[in-house]
């Protein structure tokens, strides 16, 4: 089997003749090429699953994780910096290569041992494409190693980008690529827990985040607070959404139970449908990736933009 163009504008949520003609190229030249695993696999790859979330081998999410993630950019960083900065040298080391993954609720082997990154490439092109042209500046919080800021710098260079991030290591990436590259990009430290309400946005600015707002579990209002007063024209989530999985689905149920173990955000989807009843918010999109690696779907799609300037 092998996704098409179709299948990736299904996943996206979009027309297929609406798909951008870089994204087209990128889907042409990727091998995507996979096969869903037989019965047998399956149980044991479920079973394997259900045995990490038993162990508790894993590290949680929240404040308390903050010293691991300055180490996994520091070293990002220093390869950035040695390799004469090569974007390469960007990717986040939780995208793995080699590994089976998830897709339409079945785990899958793919031919291609970059096949999640490169599913990536072309999501975030068509992600970026799609709604982050025309803004005067553009913001990821929680940007981590700045992979997307190379690419928002590139794709936007009329466009302030900003990297903001707990980390030092990954406000000194995007420092970096302003000094080697002559990129429009600018550095913060930015705690989501403890949010700078200094930092405010422009108006026509647009907010994003790619698997970063995952580490705040329930805690999340200071942060959601942050954006209702800094009212940027669009707000942007790809982030492993919870509540969207099929608790009566043996795939989906493993990604709930690993979710809910590494204490990965919940109820902020239905916070902001909250704030839309109440007439705060506008929610113009809720899409869920059905796409992830083995244990969760990282990319769905939350994008909104509040109602109140």
């Amino acid at each position: 089997m092998e996704l098409t163009l179709e299948d990736f504008a299904d996943l996206f949520g979009v027309d297929p003749e609406d798909m951008p003609g870089e994204c087209r190229d990128l889907i042409e030249l990727y091998d995507f090429r996979y096969k869903v695993v037989d019965a047998e696999e399956r149980e044991k790859l479920f079973l394997s699953v259900m045995n990490r979330i038993d162990s508790a081998e894993f590290s949680l999410a929240g404040p308390e994780g903050k010293a691991r993630w300055e180490k996994g950019w520091g070293e990002n960083l220093h390869a950035y910096v040695s390799s004469g900065h090569d974007p390469s040298s960007l990717v986040p080391k939780y995208i793995r290569a080699g590994q089976p993954l998830r897709l339409r609720q079945q785990y899958v082997i793919p031919e291609d041992p970059d096949f999640e990154r490169n599913w990536y490439d072309v999501f975030r092109l068509w992600l970026f494409k799609r709604y982050l042209s025309g803004f005067d500046a553009i913001y990821e919080f929680g940007c981590g190693s700045g992979h997307n800021i190379a690419v928002l710098a590139r794709l936007f260079p009329g466009a302030e980008v900003h990297g903001l991030d707990w980390t030092m290591p990954a406000k000194c990436i995007v420092d970096e690529m302003r000094v080697a590259n002559g990129w429009n990009t600018h550095g913060h430290m930015f705690d989501f827990f403890s949010p700078d309400r200094s930092l405010k946005l422009g108006r026509n600015s647009a907010l994003i985040t790619v698997g970063a707002l995952e580490q705040t579990g329930t805690n999340f209002e200071p942060f959601l607070q942050y954006e209702l007063d800094c009212s940027p024209a669009l707000v942007i989530h790809a982030e492993p959404i919870v509540e969207w999985y099929d608790p009566n689905d043996l795939i989906d149920y493993a990604a709930i139970k690993y979710h809910l173990a590494r204490n990965y955000w919940k109820g902020y989807v239905g916070r902001l449908q909250e704030l839309e009843k109440e007439g705060l918010v506008e929610i113009l999109k809720m899409k869920r990736s059905f796409f992830g690696a083995l244990h969760i779907e990282g990319y769905s799609q939350l994008i909104w933009k509040p109602t109140i300037s």
